[in-house]
């Protein structure tokens, strides 16, 4: 007999519990037993055994499916992010119902507050490369420069000046004047330097490349990179987006923002000493905040880019070590 075989008993025998209770008890203790045998055999812990390991690939295999979701709600988004209205958001002027309306022969006056709207035109079977290339200037004059100048059509209606041309390269000093600039070209390269305006730039199969950048900015391209370079005054929410390009960002040392940087299949890399960094995501889908904003109010800037790297450093700092968000973890984790 079991010592607590032998409890039960006294404990009937007190009047602590009655017969009929002790007896479930007995029988309670029987059948514990009788597990425990069980559980100790070899065929047991082997069974025992298979069924935790099942249950972990179980678990690691619903684990990866929500990773896998993560990734796919990632994917969608960039894509709708990187692709959406690279091509086909700017509407077709009719040309009888706009002033002025014919090429662009010399430099044109513009007013201040103009909206400029730039489009390269797309026609079967013809070559659609070219690069565009907007260069800021003092004043009101818009004015096509350099070599070879495409034969460019122009359309102005209600403050808003519509630039169109079918192939080659194009540069045009853009004054002062002008306070937003939209963009779309098909196979090229777009630069902007100095613009003083906000800018919606799209491309297919090309770079972007805004440097001087002080106003809003929205930079999206397929199967190219984007770089970006801050004045001190910038201050306005702005986004960038690619698909298969790297995105590198040059800030200035008085710039105050929040940047959010996502990746699929790259890396991102902050210059050591910018900013607090909380890192999120998975592997494969990295995701890095930047906070810049000292406790102030301050503009929200999002880079987002498939099957490229991300890379943040500060204008004329001395050269610094990086800090590689997908080897390093010593920094805080949002959990």
């Amino acid at each position: 007999m079991s010592e607590e075989q032998r409890e039960i008993l006294q404990m009937v025998s007190d009047g602590k519990i009655s017969a009929d209770d002790g007896a479930k008890l007995l029988e309670a203790l029987k059948t514990g037993e009788q597990k425990r045998r069980e559980m100790e055999s070899p065929a047991r812990r082997v069974r025992e055994k298979k069924r935790i390991i099942s249950e972990k690939k179980i678990m690691n295999h619903l684990a990866g499916m929500g990773n896998m979701r993560e990734i796919g709600r990632m994917v969608r988004g960039m894509v709708r992010d990187s692709v959406s209205g690279i091509s086909d958001d700017f509407a077709e002027i009719d040309e009888e119902m706009c002033e002025d309306a014919g090429l662009l022969e010399g430099p044109i006056e513009l007013e201040s507050g103009t909206e400029l709207v730039l489009k390269r035109r797309r026609r079967v079977h013809m070559n659609t490369g070219g690069d565009l290339t907007l260069i800021g200037v003092v004043g009101f004059s818009l004015e096509a420069v350099g070599e070879d100048i495409p034969d460019i059509k122009v359309y102005r209606e209600n403050g808003t000046v519509y630039l169109k041309w079918d192939t080659g390269d194009l540069t045009l000093n853009v004054p002062a004047a002008v306070d937003n600039v939209r963009a779309s070209i098909m196979g090229g390269n777009i630069k902007l330097s100095g613009i003083s305006a906000s800018a919606q730039i799209k491309t297919k199969g090309g770079n972007i490349n805004l440097s001087e950048t002080s106003r809003a900015f929205s930079a999206k391209t397929m199967g190219g990179d984007i770089m970006i370079a801050l004045t001190d005054n910038w201050s306005e929410d702005s986004e960038v987006a690619t698909m298969g390009g790297n995105i590198n960002l040059v800030l200035h040392s008085s710039n105050k923002a929040e940047i959010s940087a996502k990746t699929m299949g790259g890396r991102i890399a902050v210059q050591e000493g910018i900013g607090e960094l909380t890192e999120s995501g998975h592997p494969g889908a990295s995701r890095v905040n930047i906070d810049l904003s000292e406790g102030e109010e301050c503009p929200d800037l999002s880079m987002k880019t498939m099957g490229g790297d991300i890379s943040v450093t500060m204008s004329g700092a001395e050269p610094a070590e990086e800090r590689d968000t997908e080897k390093k973890r010593s920094r805080k984790k949002k959990k």
